[in-house]
C-alpha cells in the first residue's frame, strides 16, 4: 500500500453520549469518534444517533492526542486506509462511523 493511502488517525473513547444501548457497554467506553489528519487540519467524524458529525478541530501541529487524553479519553493512534473495499452496509452506530472512516 502507497503511503499516499494511508493517513495519521486518532480514534477516540469515552463515557459521554451512549444513549439506548448504554447498560450492555463497559462503562469507560459507550462512546467512539475519529480525527484524521486531512492536509493541515485534523478533522473529527463523530458518528451520533444515526447522525454523522464532521468538525475541523485542530491545527495539524497541534497535539490533538494530548489534548483527548488530558480530558480523560482514551485515544488510539493508527492509520486510516484509502481505496480498501468495504461492505455497502455498516451499522448507523458510532462504532460504524469510525470503521467507516478508518477503511475496516
Amino acid at each position: 500500500m502507497a503511503s499516499e493511502d494511508l493517513a495519521r488517525a486518532l480514534v477516540v473513547f469515552h463515557h459521554f453520549g451512549a444513549n439506548t444501548g448504554k447498560r450492555w457497554l463497559h462503562k469507560q467506553y459507550q462512546h467512539v469518534f475519529v480525527a484524521v489528519a486531512a492536509g493541515n487540519y485534523w478533522v473529527a467524524v463523530d458518528g451520533r444517533a444515526g447522525r454523522v458529525e464532521i468538525d475541523v478541530v485542530a491545527d495539524i501541529n497541534f497535539d490533538l492526542a494530548g489534548f483527548y487524553r488530558r480530558q480523560g479519553f482514551e485515544v488510539v493512534e493508527t492509520v486510516r486506509r484509502r481505496g480498501r473495499f468495504s461492505w455497502p452496509w455498516i451499522a448507523a452506530t458510532c462504532v460504524g462511523a469510525t470503521k467507516r472512516v478508518l477503511g475496516r
